[in-house]
């Protein structure tokens, strides 16, 4: 009984020794998973912390900034008179400036960026080139004239050639006719005069006269029609000869006209003397900017050199606003939107300022609430203890 008694109770002493380091395992587990909860907390906090303050440090910069301009127009704004018009001189001439630069930059442009730089890379042959061109073009439409002409006067000694032939074919059919129908005449005149005894003499005759005369008319004719084909295949031939010569000046003249028009991208003389009217133009006009410019730097330098005398926070800022420095109302208009941008920033540094006293008190409840970490705490934010808030 004692031995088994010793067994049982060393078991249930195991026992309850196994029941307490499980008690304490599970207790260290939950400490344990606590403490990170509250670290993550902790963190949390830490990082809105961190970003407030980096916004309020990035304000209170753009705060002081705002501030420093409206001091700056405090300090034009009470300027004598006589310190005044050297500014106002100054800021004068900034403003044609940028207006007589600004009309060239938005003039439309008449030549494309290719055409100019062709017409500056051939800047020296392009008045001989448009002379040439001309000459050419009035050469070219000389000889398609005389082409016209020529074509004109080939095919009117084609058609009256054509007409005389067609004469001399119906010649020819007449006189068949003429030389049958006087046969006939006679034959019926020596049948009268043998079979009739009827004296035909004066028939005789008038038939013969009239034969004659027709026959004479039709040799004419006939002849002048022979001589007209002729004289009409000759004068064609000559008119052909002329316009095939016509042509070959009419081709390396137009392959002339039309290698001008590729290698200067027109269609005609005209259209390249107004290209280079307008890069003359063009030239004059990027001569006048570039004088512009000139003249721009030197005011630039002069309205900074001014108002750098009375050491202003940001003397440059006034270049790229002259008109204010001219017309107070355009000052009153840049004065009120900067206060309205300081107010803005005010409202915007009292928003993250709130937020990081917020975040920090919540961190303060976590470490009343939590006293056993407050060194885990403390050691968590000791980053954010390094930013000096006041300071931002």
């Amino acid at each position: 009984m004692g031995f088994f008694k010793r067994l049982f109770s060393k078991k249930q002493s195991k026992e309850l020794e196994q029941q307490s380091q499980e008690t304490s395992e599970d207790y260290l587990l939950k400490q344990q998973t606590e403490q990170r909860q509250v670290g993550h907390y902790v963190l949390d906090h830490c990082e809105q912390i961190i970003e407030a303050a980096r916004e309020l440090g990035e304000e209170k910069k753009e705060y002081d900034i705002v501030t420093s301009y409206l001091q700056d127009i405090e300090l034009l704004t009470d300027l004598e008179e006589e310190q005044k018009a050297p500014i106002r001189d100054a800021a004068e001439n900034i403003c044609k400036l940028n207006q007589a630069r600004d009309l060239y930059l938005n003039t439309s442009k008449k030549l494309s960026d290719a055409q100019y730089h062709m017409m500056e890379r051939m800047e020296a042959d392009i008045p001989d080139a448009i002379r040439r061109l001309q000459t050419n073009e009035t050469y070219q439409a000389t000889v398609r004239r005389d082409m016209s002409y020529l074509e004109g006067e080939k095919m009117q000694w084609t058609l009256l050639r054509s007409e005389l032939i067609h004469e001399k074919y119906v010649l020819k059919i007449a006189s068949y006719v003429a030389f049958s129908l006087y046969f006939l005449l006679m034959f019926g005149l020596f049948i009268m005069q043998i079979g009739f005894e009827i004296d035909a003499t004066w028939g005789w005759l008038i038939v013969t006269a009239i034969a004659t005369a027709v026959g004479f008319f039709i040799f004419i004719r006939y002849q002048n029609a022979q001589t007209g084909i002729v004289r009409s295949e000759m004068n064609a031939n000559h008119a052909i000869s002329l316009l095939n010569k016509t042509k070959i000046k009419y081709v390396n003249i137009t392959n002339a006209v039309d290698y001008a028009y590729e290698k200067y991208h027109v269609k005609n003389a005209r259209e390249l003397e107004y290209q280079w009217d307008q890069y003359l133009e063009a030239v004059r006009e990027k001569e006048r900017y570039m004088r512009t410019n000139d003249e721009l730097a030197f005011y630039n330098k002069k309205l900074v050199n001014l108002l750098g005398a009375y050491q202003m926070y940001d003397a440059r800022v006034w270049i790229d606003q002259p008109i204010a420095l001219i017309n107070p109302h355009e000052m009153s208009e840049i004065k009120h939107q900067l206060l309205v941008r300081r107010q803005k920033l005010r409202a915007r540094i009292q928003y993250n300022a709130n937020v990081v006293e917020t975040e920090r008190s919540q961190i303060d409840r976590l470490m009343e609430m939590h006293p056993e970490y407050e060194d885990e705490i403390r050691e968590i934010i000791k980053s954010v203890d390094r930013l000096s808030i006041g300071e931002l």
